[in-house]
């Protein structure tokens, strides 16, 4: 993501304010201008016009690095991600400086071409000068002290995935020429006989003894067996050939899904299967208002972002002042689906630890600052890019920690989360977890244009007036989890869809109606 993105953002205070650049970068973002002016006419004729696009790119370039912080990776391991950061920064600086110069000066006398020819010429130097940095790292390593040859490791990869490439690399970069890898198998027919990083497809696990025959009689014998993938992904024919290879010819085999990934938490959410999410959404509301919501959500980001554009950087400016760098930080929530979210917000802590390393106390580190933006909400106005992003909803149920994740199975999971709804304006944080779930579920059966406008406004009260609880909301909303639950599991008849609303929700749906108002 553009800027607010997880490697770039701290959870805590441990980042600096501005990252280092180098001197190279510098020199380069100065002079990348003039050249595309020259490159363009063969020459410098208009010295003025020159001067005001070098001056304006060379700002702009240097606080766009900053942003970027294209200086910090390590040269040496400099990589395709790390191009492309940099290919993206280097577009935004001469977009920028692009729109700038065009706001004021309409680009009379530069022609158009010269924003794209600055993009090449910038981009292509940095990232050139990194792989010559790199490259020069790599010529400067000491060579090892010549020995007796050692014989070498054949290695046969099963299975052509992600990880099959990446340890094909691992290999190349880190054997030293005491392994290599002498082809790949794999049981699905439209990989045989292409290549995965330049090594063959040889051929299926079904017929590996054949062709580790072939191999032995050209003298390449098999050393190793490199599952590049799961076990139970292939297929049980495939297993027992592999099984009775390695036993026979005594070859080691070696998984690396078990070796290289890491090991997963026995503590996943229940899979969720898309007809129960459909038979739920459905249930009584229309599917038109779910399509509905991402329009309006794109919209209210757009036009709030650019409303209160100058409140969030009065707000950024007091989080500098008040907390210190960085202003925005991330934490992880729990998404659509129970997929990992990150959202952000403005801190309102300062560092757990002050200048001397002594541990700060909590009431210390809140600030009065601080306390004023959590109370008026304006620490969540970085949540308008997660609602931009699709990741969020304005309306919804709050994002809750993985800690504070109802532990059975929750419709509230099934939408998209939001930046306000049901149970903030009822309650917020004097709710607990069983509540605040009762009444996000209640949203996400009875989810309709009017309640999210209701909502909205609703909230803008409680950002005045702050928490207070809703007994009556509280109360029917898990009344009507309740009746769910029943249902469910079969002590009561379902609630079915029909021109009748069942009593329950109908109670819910009022309360609730009336509360927002």
């Amino acid at each position: 993501m553009l800027g607010l993105d997880a490697r770039f953002l701290s959870p805590s205070s441990q980042a600096r304010l501005f990252s280092r650049l180098s001197i190279y970068d510098v020199a380069w973002a100065a002079v990348s201008p003039a050249l595309a002016y020259i490159i363009r006419h063969g020459g410098i004729d208009r010295v003025e016009a020159v001067a005001v696009y070098c001056g304006v790119a060379f700002i702009v370039s240097l606080l766009t690095f900053q942003l970027f912080r294209i200086s910090q990776p390590i040269s040496q391991f400099f990589s395709a991600r790390d191009a492309v950061e940099v290919a993206k920064a280097c577009s935004i600086s001469v977009a920028i400086a692009g729109a700038f110069l065009f706001t004021f000066t309409r680009m009379e006398e530069t022609p158009r071409s010269v924003p794209f020819l600055h993009f090449l010429v910038l981009a292509t130097g940095l990232i050139a000068g990194r792989n010559i940095a790199r490259t020069r790292h790599r010529w400067r390593e000491p060579l090892k002290p010549e020995s007796m040859a050692e014989p070498v490791e054949n290695i046969i990869i099963v299975g052509t995935s992600r990880l099959a490439w990446f340890y094909s690399k691992l290999v190349e970069e880190f054997a030293d020429g005491e392994s290599r890898i002498i082809a790949l198998l794999d049981e699905r027919p439209r990989f045989r006989n292409r290549s995965l990083n330049g090594y063959l497809v040889a051929g299926s696990p079904l017929h590996a003894s054949k062709i580790f025959d072939e191999y032995a009689t050209h003298g390449v014998e098999i050393h190793k067996i490199v599952l590049a993938v799961s076990p139970e992904s292939l297929s049980t024919t495939a297993r027992d050939e592999i099984n009775r290879i390695a036993k026979n010819r005594h070859i080691a085999v070696e998984i690396l899904p078990e070796r290289l990934l890491p090991a997963r938490s026995p503590q996943k959410l229940a899979r969720i299967h898309p007809r129960d999410i459909r038979r739920e959404l459905s249930s009584t509301s229309s599917s038109r208002v779910w399509k509905l919501k991402r329009v309006a959500d794109i919209l209210f980001a757009v036009v709030t972002l650019l409303a209160i554009s100058p409140l969030a950087i009065l707000v950024a400016l007091l989080v500098l002042v008040d907390v210190g760098y960085p202003v925005v930080f991330w934490q992880q929530r729990v998404g659509r689906l129970g997929k990992p979210l990150h959202i952000y917000k403005f801190r309102t802590m300062r560092a757990p630890f002050d200048r001397t390393g002594h541990p700060v106390s909590e009431s210390e580190r809140l600030s009065r600052i601080g306390r004023f933006l959590r109370a008026a909400r304006l620490d969540e106005i970085p949540q308008l890019w997660n609602i931009l992003t699709g990741e969020m909803s304005v309306v919804g149920p709050r994002p809750l920690l993985p800690i504070d994740q109802p532990k059975a199975d929750s419709t509230r999971l099934y939408v998209s989360p939001g930046l306000t709804g049901v149970a903030q304006i009822s309650g917020g944080k004097l709710l607990s977890i069983e509540e605040k779930d009762a009444l996000d579920e209640h949203y996400v059966r009875q989810c309709s244009i009017f309640l999210d406008l209701s909502i909205l406004a609703r909230t803008l009260w409680v950002m005045i007036r702050d928490d207070r609880r809703n007994e009556v909301v509280i109360a029917a909303a898990l009344a009507e989890k309740q009746e769910h639950v029943k249902a469910k599991i079969g002590i009561l008849p379902a609630l079915e869809i029909s021109s009748e609303p069942h009593p329950v929700t109908e109670l819910g749906s009022r309360a609730i109606r009336h509360a927002a108002m």
